[in-house]
């Protein structure tokens, strides 16, 4: 299908232009890839490949072939020039790369010391078990350098003498990709020959059979956290060998040690010159783990572990940690541009906080938190459950990235870091152990942040309110399953109402304030749009006695939220909908009156046992109401249909079907007096004209989703409407006769 009509030489690889059937060229290379040491020559010999359309080879002149061949020439040429340049530039780096030399060689004679008994299996089970990832021991050995440092910041503040005082307090960290090491360096307190023995010949200063009761013992275990020899221990996960230089800062003068294992069992320790001070280690990394020799892996690691540690890391020279930690200074010393920049680079986003929390507290725990609260989120596009959005610190050493339990998973939305000393840095720093202390960490948090919520609700509520449109749906989520917090995650909720205008939002601690001495309950109703909810028939008695009902318009959620809330400030929350909902409101004196136009009450008690045997089985109780001024009928103490919506998403097939329904009638209404007396005449009529109001006041109550059922029996109604129209010629009766001439009601329009 492709014949090559030209060739040209590059070097030792081949290049051939190959023209397709139909008027395409394309440059294709075949290099072979173990020749290629750099991704741009690769790039260069196939993802610039060339294609255009031309014109069919058959046709083609000599003039048009010579053209060609200039135009993949000069494409050639381009290309070197820019392989060239990125050659260049990449060597440049590589030159500007500073790396840590191993300078010092031992001088006099080395001994050798068997570690404790059964030492190898303790190594085993800190090395293996205890670590969930290899790349732990990075973090690990930062960690310890920055103890390190921070001890002879001490000893130079309080006035002791050190060696060496001008060095600088940094962490140095060298990655070899040729030799396979990887080194990180301090110049902070160091260690003599004693302490060396001492620290690193014994596991956490712990004895063999103490440790590994200590190891059974999650309360104890902590405690062995911060001392050198356990976190030290962790790189023999990655490495062969491990050399360690160390020269104490106390010991002016004095000598430099070597101390050298594989973590079989022994170690040997010797003289070294020259050492600097502060302790210099030397990973020599094992088949499997030199991805750790790579720079790139080491500074994401860095970047996601000890971003934050308080002295600069520099990575073969250049420093990782640019962005400092933020919550550990003063609130009031933070300036709203190292907020954002601080925001978006812990959360990765480009966007501002809209809310910034920064508070610091020493009782009942020591803590810092800073906490952000987005613009927006990824959930309402249907992009999956977001995960928690606060990491856990404990002096600036991450001890877990997105902490469950922190905060409650409702509040997964909110980024941001909390530092707490009380944290034990365990003995697998990613693996929480007290996790009762994580629940009264959570406590306090949860409870600060809802505070604030609170407060910057009353101060901006147009700013609050930006902020509810955009996450009220978690908002929700924890009325209905943080049983913890709910009364204090109430006051957050917003709503209208019918006391409010269009678009105005009110509380529920606003709405309890407009309650009349007389109302005992919260009232609500659940509908598509404020229209629906003012023409709802279970507005109607409430309209009318001036009572304020609360709209709530998200079909989804709100029926689970307002059930779960259940009471507000010692006052039950109940829908309209329920039966006991208007049960404390009198009747107003026009319906009473009415009474003389509806059914007495022999009469009900006659069409309701009607009723119940043409509706069978659809109704169990047939009640009068004086609740319904222009709705002949309505269903009460009905199954949520938000709950019959989330059945039969979650299962289809096994959706049940509409139970017994109660219902109350409003026997004033002109349509049920007119079927009342119909159904004397013509009851297969009243019949059908009965189901219809049944089925109006389902629809109503929002219990039938799909009517497609009813359309025939409307069409047979209109039918019989216009056979019997005045003046048709086909019926005497007239419009005044007319039994189904529905009164001016939008729910009986048909």
């Amino acid at each position: 299908m492709f014949k090559s009509v030209a060739a040209r030489s590059y070097g030792a690889k081949s290049i051939r232009v190959i023209r397709p059937v139909r008027n395409a060229v394309v440059l294709a290379a075949k290099p072979n890839y173990t020749e290629y040491k750099r991704p741009s020559q690769v790039r260069m010999f196939h993802s610039r490949a060339m294609l255009r359309n031309t014109e069919d080879p058959k046709t083609q002149t000599a003039e048009d072939k010579q053209k060609l061949d200039q135009e993949i020439e000069e494409m050639i040429k381009r290309e070197q020039t820019k392989l060239n340049e990125e050659e260049k530039a990449e060597d440049t780096t590589k030159e500007s790369e500073t790396l840590i030399e191993e300078t010092e060689h031992v001088v006099g004679e080395s001994t050798t010391k068997e570690f404790q008994a059964e030492t190898k299996k303790i190594l085993d089970i800190v090395a293996r078990s205890l670590y969930s990832d290899k790349e732990i021991f990075i973090r690990e050995l930062i960690s310890n350098a920055s103890d390190a440092l921070e001890k002879v910041r001490h000893l130079s503040m309080t006035g002791t003498d050190v060696v060496d005082p001008d060095l600088p307090l940094e962490i140095n960290i060298s990655v070899d990709d040729k030799k396979k090491t990887i080194t990180i360096q301090d110049y902070g307190i160091g260690m003599a020959k004693d302490e060396l023995v001492e620290y690193l010949g014994k596991i956490g200063f712990s004895g063999t059979g103490e440790f590994m009761k200590v190891l059974q013992d999650k309360d104890k275990a902590s405690n062995f956290i911060g001392q050198f020899g356990v976190g030290f221990y962790s790189c023999f996960m990655v490495s062969t060998k491990v050399k360690v230089y160390s020269r104490s800062c106390k010991e002016v003068g004095g000598r430099g040690w070597v101390w050298e294992s594989d973590g079989s069992g022994s170690y040997t320790l010797a003289q070294a010159e020259p050492v600097s001070r502060g302790t210099k280690i030397i990973a020599f990394l094992k088949q499997d783990s030199e991805e750790f020799s790579v720079k790139q892996t080491v500074e994401n690691i860095i970047k996601t572990y000890s971003n934050f540690v308080g002295f600069p890391i520099n990575l073969n020279g250049s420093q990782i940690n640019k962005v400092g930690a933020l919550w550990t200074q003063t609130p009031k010393d933070v300036t709203t541009e190292q907020h954002k920049e601080f925001y978006q680079f812990i959360s990765k986003a480009y966007d501002s906080p809209q809310y910034t929390l920064h508070f610091q507290a020493d009782m009942p725990l020591s803590l810092r938190a800073l906490f952000y609260v987005p613009e927006s989120h990824m959930e309402k596009y249907g992009m999956g459950r977001q995960e928690i959005g606060v990491s856990l610190f404990s002096r600036k050493i991450l001890i877990q990235n997105k902490c469950k339990g922190l905060l409650p998973e409702w509040l997964r939305f909110v980024k941001g870091v909390v530092d707490s000393e009380d944290v034990p840095l365990n003995l697998s720093r990613e693996h929480l152990q007290d996790s009762a202390l994580i629940k009264r960490l959570s406590g306090v948090l949860t409870k600060r942040f809802l505070r604030f919520l609170e407060k910057e609700a009353k101060d901006d509520a147009a700013r609050y309110a930006k902020f509810y449109a955009e996450f009220s749906s978690f908002i929700k989520e924890g009325i209905c399953t943080d049983y913890v917090h709910k009364e204090d995650i109430a006051k957050l909720l917003r709503m209208e109402s019918s006391a409010t205008n269009p678009g105005e939002l009110t509380s529920l601690a606003a709405y309890v304030s407009r309650m009349p001495k007389t109302q005992k309950d919260i009232y609500y109703l659940i509908s598509p749009s404020r229209k629906f909810a003012e023409d709802s028939p279970y507005f109607e008695t409430f309209k009318e006695a001036g009572i304020e009902v609360i709209f709530l318009y998200d079909t989804r959620l709100d029926d689970f939220v307002m059930s779960n809330l259940a009471d507000f400030d010692g006052r039950k929350i109940k829908t309209i909908e329920s039966s006991s909902a208007a049960a404390d409101i009198k009747p107003a004196e026009e319906k009473q009156k009415q009474e003389e136009t509806g059914l007495n009450k022999e009469e009900f008690a006659s069409f309701s046992q009607w009723m119940k045997t043409v509706l069978v089985d659809k109704v169990t109780t047939v009640t009068d109401t004086e609740r319904l001024t222009t709705t002949p009928m309505i269903i009460v103490d009905h199954e949520s249909a938000s709950f019959r919506r989330m059945m039969r998403a979650v299962d289809p097939k096994h959706a049940t079907d509409l139970p017994k329904q109660q219902v109350q009638v409003n026997a004033r209404h002109p349509l049920i007096v007119k079927i009342y007396r119909t159904k004397s005449i013509d009851e297969d009529l009243a019949k059908e004209a009965v189901e219809q109001v049944f089925d109006n006041a389902l629809i109503q109550a929002g219990l039938i989703e799909d009517g497609r059922f009813m359309v025939p029996r409307i069409n047979k109604f209109l039918e019989k409407a216009l056979l019997s129209a005045k003046g048709d010629g086909f019926s005497d009766v007239t419009k005044e006769e007319d039994p189904f001439k529905a009164p001016k009601s939008s729910s009986t329009e048909l």
